[in-house]
Order: structure tokens, then sequence, then C-alpha cells
């Protein structure tokens, strides 16, 4: 009985943060500038913004570096680096 009202708990709890993040999502254009997501297949335990910043000459943006650090289920862990 008490695993059954755990899941259930679980469950209503997944479909909050759900709900919130799709209002989140739905006013991002309201609260930044410019927005940009990426999904991952595992979630990141550690993201860290690279030293150094490019402003390209003529243009109203810099470009930023971050890394991410994720741990799947296989106890791998797994990197990921880009360009923002």
């Amino acid at each position: 009985m008490a695993d059954k009202e755990a899941a259930f708990d679980d469950a209503v709890e997944e479909l909050v943060i759900h709900k919130e993040y799709k209002i989140w999502k739905k006013n991002t254009p309201f609260l930044y500038d410019l927005v940009m997501t990426q999904a991952l297949e595992w979630p990141s335990l550690t993201a860290q913004w690279l030293p150094g910043v490019t402003r390209p000459e003529g243009k109203d943006f810099s470009i930023h570096q971050l890394v991410l650090g994720t741990k799947a289920t296989d106890l791998t862990l797994k990197f990921s680096s880009g360009i923002f």
C-alpha cells in the first residue's frame, strides 16, 4: 500500500514539475533576451562556464562555452561541451 502511495506521489510530483517547466518555457521570451535549451539524455551533475568570452567584431552578441558532466546508469562518466 505504501509503495502505491509513493509511486502516486512521485507521478504527481513529476506532472507538477512538467507543468511548471511548460509555463516557464512559454514565458521565457518575456524573461530573457535569448534562451537556448537542449534536452539531455541524462541529468547534468555538474556545469561549468569556461573562461574566455569571444565577442565578434561588429556583432551585438558574445560566445560563451559551457561544459556539462553527466553520469549515466552504466556508471560511466560522459562529458559534453558546446558553444552557447
